[in-house]
C-alpha cells in the first residue's frame, strides 16, 4: 500500500483498521489526514479541534453513547476518529489524578477505547468494502511465518452467505492457508468451523470477536505513535487548554464515583489501601498487616498517619472514630483484603498484606492444586470428557511455576503430571507425554509463560465467582518471586490496556 491516506479513502481505512501492520511513518500520515479536517482556507482551527476532543472524551464516559456507536458511527471518518480518540486519551493520562498510575488501571481510558472500537467497527461495516474485510481476515486468520515465508496466495478468498450452512455469513479460508485460529468452538467446545471443497468456513461472529480484540491492541499502537509524535509544546498546549475531560474526571472524584475512573474497582479498595499504607508506616510493633486488631487499634494507627495524597486525606478525614471505621470495614466486608473475626466479645479486623487478600494453599503434591475451586470444577469435567488444549495448558503452566519443580529434572515433572492425568478415563500415556512436553517447550521469547490468572477467559469457564471465592491463582499458590518479577515486567510493557 503506497497511496497517500490524505487523499485516498481506501488507504485511510486500511491504516485505521490495521495499524499493527504498519510503521509509525504511515500511521502519522493517517493522523495528518485527521488534522486536515481542522484546516480551513489554509488556517488551522485549534479551537475546533479542542472542542471536538473534549466532546469525544466526555461523551465516551457515557455508556449509551458507546453502545450506540456500534450501529451509528459517532465520528464519520476513520482518520478523524483516530485523532480525537488518541488525543482524548492523552488528556486523560495527563490528569493529576492519574500521576504515576499505569494506564491499565484507568477506567476512563477503557471507555475511550471502547468508543473507538465500536465506532471503527461500525465505520468498516457501513462502508461495505469486501476487499477491506478480506484484508482484515488475512491478518486475523493467517499462519505465523514459516521457513518458506508467508502463504503465497490469499488467506481469505471471500465473505460468503452459505445456505448450506444455515444461511449464515462465513469467512472462506483455503485449507492450505488455514491456521489454528480458523478452528472455532462454541461455549460447549463444539466446533463451529465448516469444511467444504478444500476450504474452511468460519462464522462471521468469530471474525467480529477476533477483530474487536485486534482493534483494542490497534488503539494502543495508535495512542503510542501519537504520544511519541507530539512535541513537548504541543502536549503542553493540549493538556493546558483542555478542560471538559478534566472537569468530568474531577466530578467523578468529588462525588465518590471511583468505579468510573478506576478499572476493576472495588468499593473497599480505597479503605483497604489507606489502611495498608498506615499499617506499613507505623512504628507500633503490636499492630501489623495480616494480624487481627480492634477497630480502636486500627483507628489510632490511621489517626497518626499523615498522607500526602488528596484522596488519602479525604478518607482519613471521613473516618472520625473507631466506630465509623468499624462501620466502614463491615460495609466493605466482601472485599478480599478484609476479614472480620466475630468470635470474641469485641470484633477484630484483619487487613491482608496481599493485594488479593487470598487464602494461601500449601502445595505438597499436585492434587493439592484442586483445592482451588476452579481447578476442582475442571477436575470434575475431566472425568466426563477429555480436555481441550487450554485445560491442559492452564494446569501445566501452574505446575511449571511451583517451587518444588524449579530444580527438578524435566522427566520428573512430566512423570508427576502423567500421574495426575492417568486418573482420568481418557488418559493415553503416549499422547499425554507428547502434549505435556509440547507445553513445556512453548515459551514466550525464552521466558516460561505465566500461569493463568483468575480473569482469564478460559479459567472463567470453571470459576465460581471471584466475589465468592476465598482464593486466587496468583495470590494463593506458592509461586516464587521470579514469577511475580516477570509479571511486573510483563504488565509494565504489555498491559491489559
Amino acid at each position: 500500500m503506497s497511496a497517500d491516506p490524505l487523499s485516498d479513502d481506501d488507504t485511510a481505512y486500511r491504516l485505521a483498521a490495521l495499524p499493527l501492520e504498519y510503521g509509525s511513518a504511515r500511521i502519522n500520515q493517517l493522523f495528518s489526514r485527521g488534522y486536515s479536517r481542522y484546516v480551513v482556507d489554509g488556517e488551522q482551527q485549534p479551537a475546533d479541534l479542542l472542542a471536538d476532543v473534549e466532546r469525544f472524551g466526555v461523551d465516551s464516559f457515557k455508556q449509551q453513547v458507546r453502545h450506540d456507536a456500534t450501529e451509528d458511527p459517532y465520528v464519520d471518518e476513520p482518520a478523524t476518529l483516530a485523532v480525537l480518540a488518541t488525543l482524548s486519551a492523552i488528556c486523560v493520562k495527563a490528569h493529576p489524578q492519574f500521576e504515576s498510575t499505569p494506564p491499565w488501571s484507568i477506567q476512563v481510558l477503557y471507555d475511550i477505547r471502547e468508543l473507538f472500537v465500536n465506532n471503527l467497527a461500525s465505520l468498516i461495516r457501513t462502508r461495505g468494502d469486501e476487499t477491506l474485510l478480506q484484508d482484515i481476515a488475512e491478518v486475523l486468520y493467517r499462519k505465523p511465518p514459516s521457513e518458506d515465508g508467508p502463504h503465497p496466495g490469499r488467506v481469505c478468498t471471500g465473505i460468503r452467505r452459505l445456505e448450506a450452512f444455515d444461511g449464515g455469513v462465513y469467512i472462506e479460508i483455503p485449507m492450505a492457508a488455514a491456521s489454528r485460529h480458523c478452528l472455532v468452538r462454541d461455549a460447549d467446545e463444539e466446533i463451529q468451523t465448516h469444511i467444504k471443497e478444500n476450504h474452511l468456513y468460519i462464522p462471521a461472529g468469530d471474525f467480529d470477536d477476533k477483530y474487536r480484540s485486534y482493534a483494542e491492541q490497534a488503539f494502543k499502537k495508535l495512542l503510542t505513535v501519537h504520544e511519541d509524535g507530539l512535541s513537548a509544546d504541543q502536549h503542553t498546549w493540549l493538556t493546558t487548554n483542555e478542560s471538559g475531560i478534566s472537569e468530568r474526571i474531577d466530578r467523578f472524584v468529588e462525588t465518590g464515583n471511583h468505579d468510573r475512573i478506576w478499572h476493576n474497582w472495588n468499593p473497599g479498595d480505597r479503605t483497604v489501601g489507606i489502611l495498608r499504607q498506615a499499617l506499613g508506616a507505623t512504628f507500633e510493633t503490636d499492630v501489623s498487616l495480616g494480624g487481627y486488631h480492634t477497630a480502636t487499634q486500627l483507628f489510632e494507627i490511621l489517626d497518626d498517619y499523615a498522607p500526602d495524597a488528596q484522596w488519602e486525606q479525604s478518607i482519613t478525614q471521613s473516618i472520625s472514630s473507631p466506630s465509623s471505621l468499624a462501620n466502614r470495614l463491615t460495609r466493605h466486608e466482601d472485599h478480599p483484603g478484609i476479614r472480620i473475626d466475630r468470635d470474641g466479645r469485641i470484633n477484630r479486623y484483619r487487613i491482608g498484606s496481599s493485594g488479593s487478600g487470598a487464602e494461601r494453599i500449601d502445595v505438597q503434591q499436585l492434587d493439592d492444586l484442586f483445592e482451588l475451586p476452579c481447578m476442582a470444577n475442571m477436575k470434575e469435567r475431566l472425568h466426563e470428557k477429555k480436555p481441550v488444549r487450554k485445560d491442559l495448558y492452564n494446569f501445566v503452566r501452574m505446575v511449571m511455576w511451583l517451587p518444588q519443580y524449579q530444580e527438578s529434572s524435566f522427566d520428573e515433572i512430566v512423570a508427576d503430571l502423567k500421574g495426575v492425568f492417568s486418573k482420568w478415563p481418557w488418559y493415553d500415556e503416549q499422547v499425554t507425554d507428547y502434549q505435556i512436553r509440547y507445553e513445556f517447550s512453548n515459551t514466550i521469547n525464552g521466558d516460561t509463560p505465566l500461569p493463568m490468572n483468575c480473569n482469564n477467559d478460559d479459567i472463567q469457564r470453571y470459576c465460581i465467582g471471584q466475589d465468592q471465592c476465598p482464593y486466587s491463582i496468583w495470590g494463593s499458590l506458592p509461586f516464587p518471586d521470579e514469577m511475580y518479577d516477570q509479571l511486573d515486567e510483563t504488565e509494565s510493557t504489555t498491559s491489559e490496556f
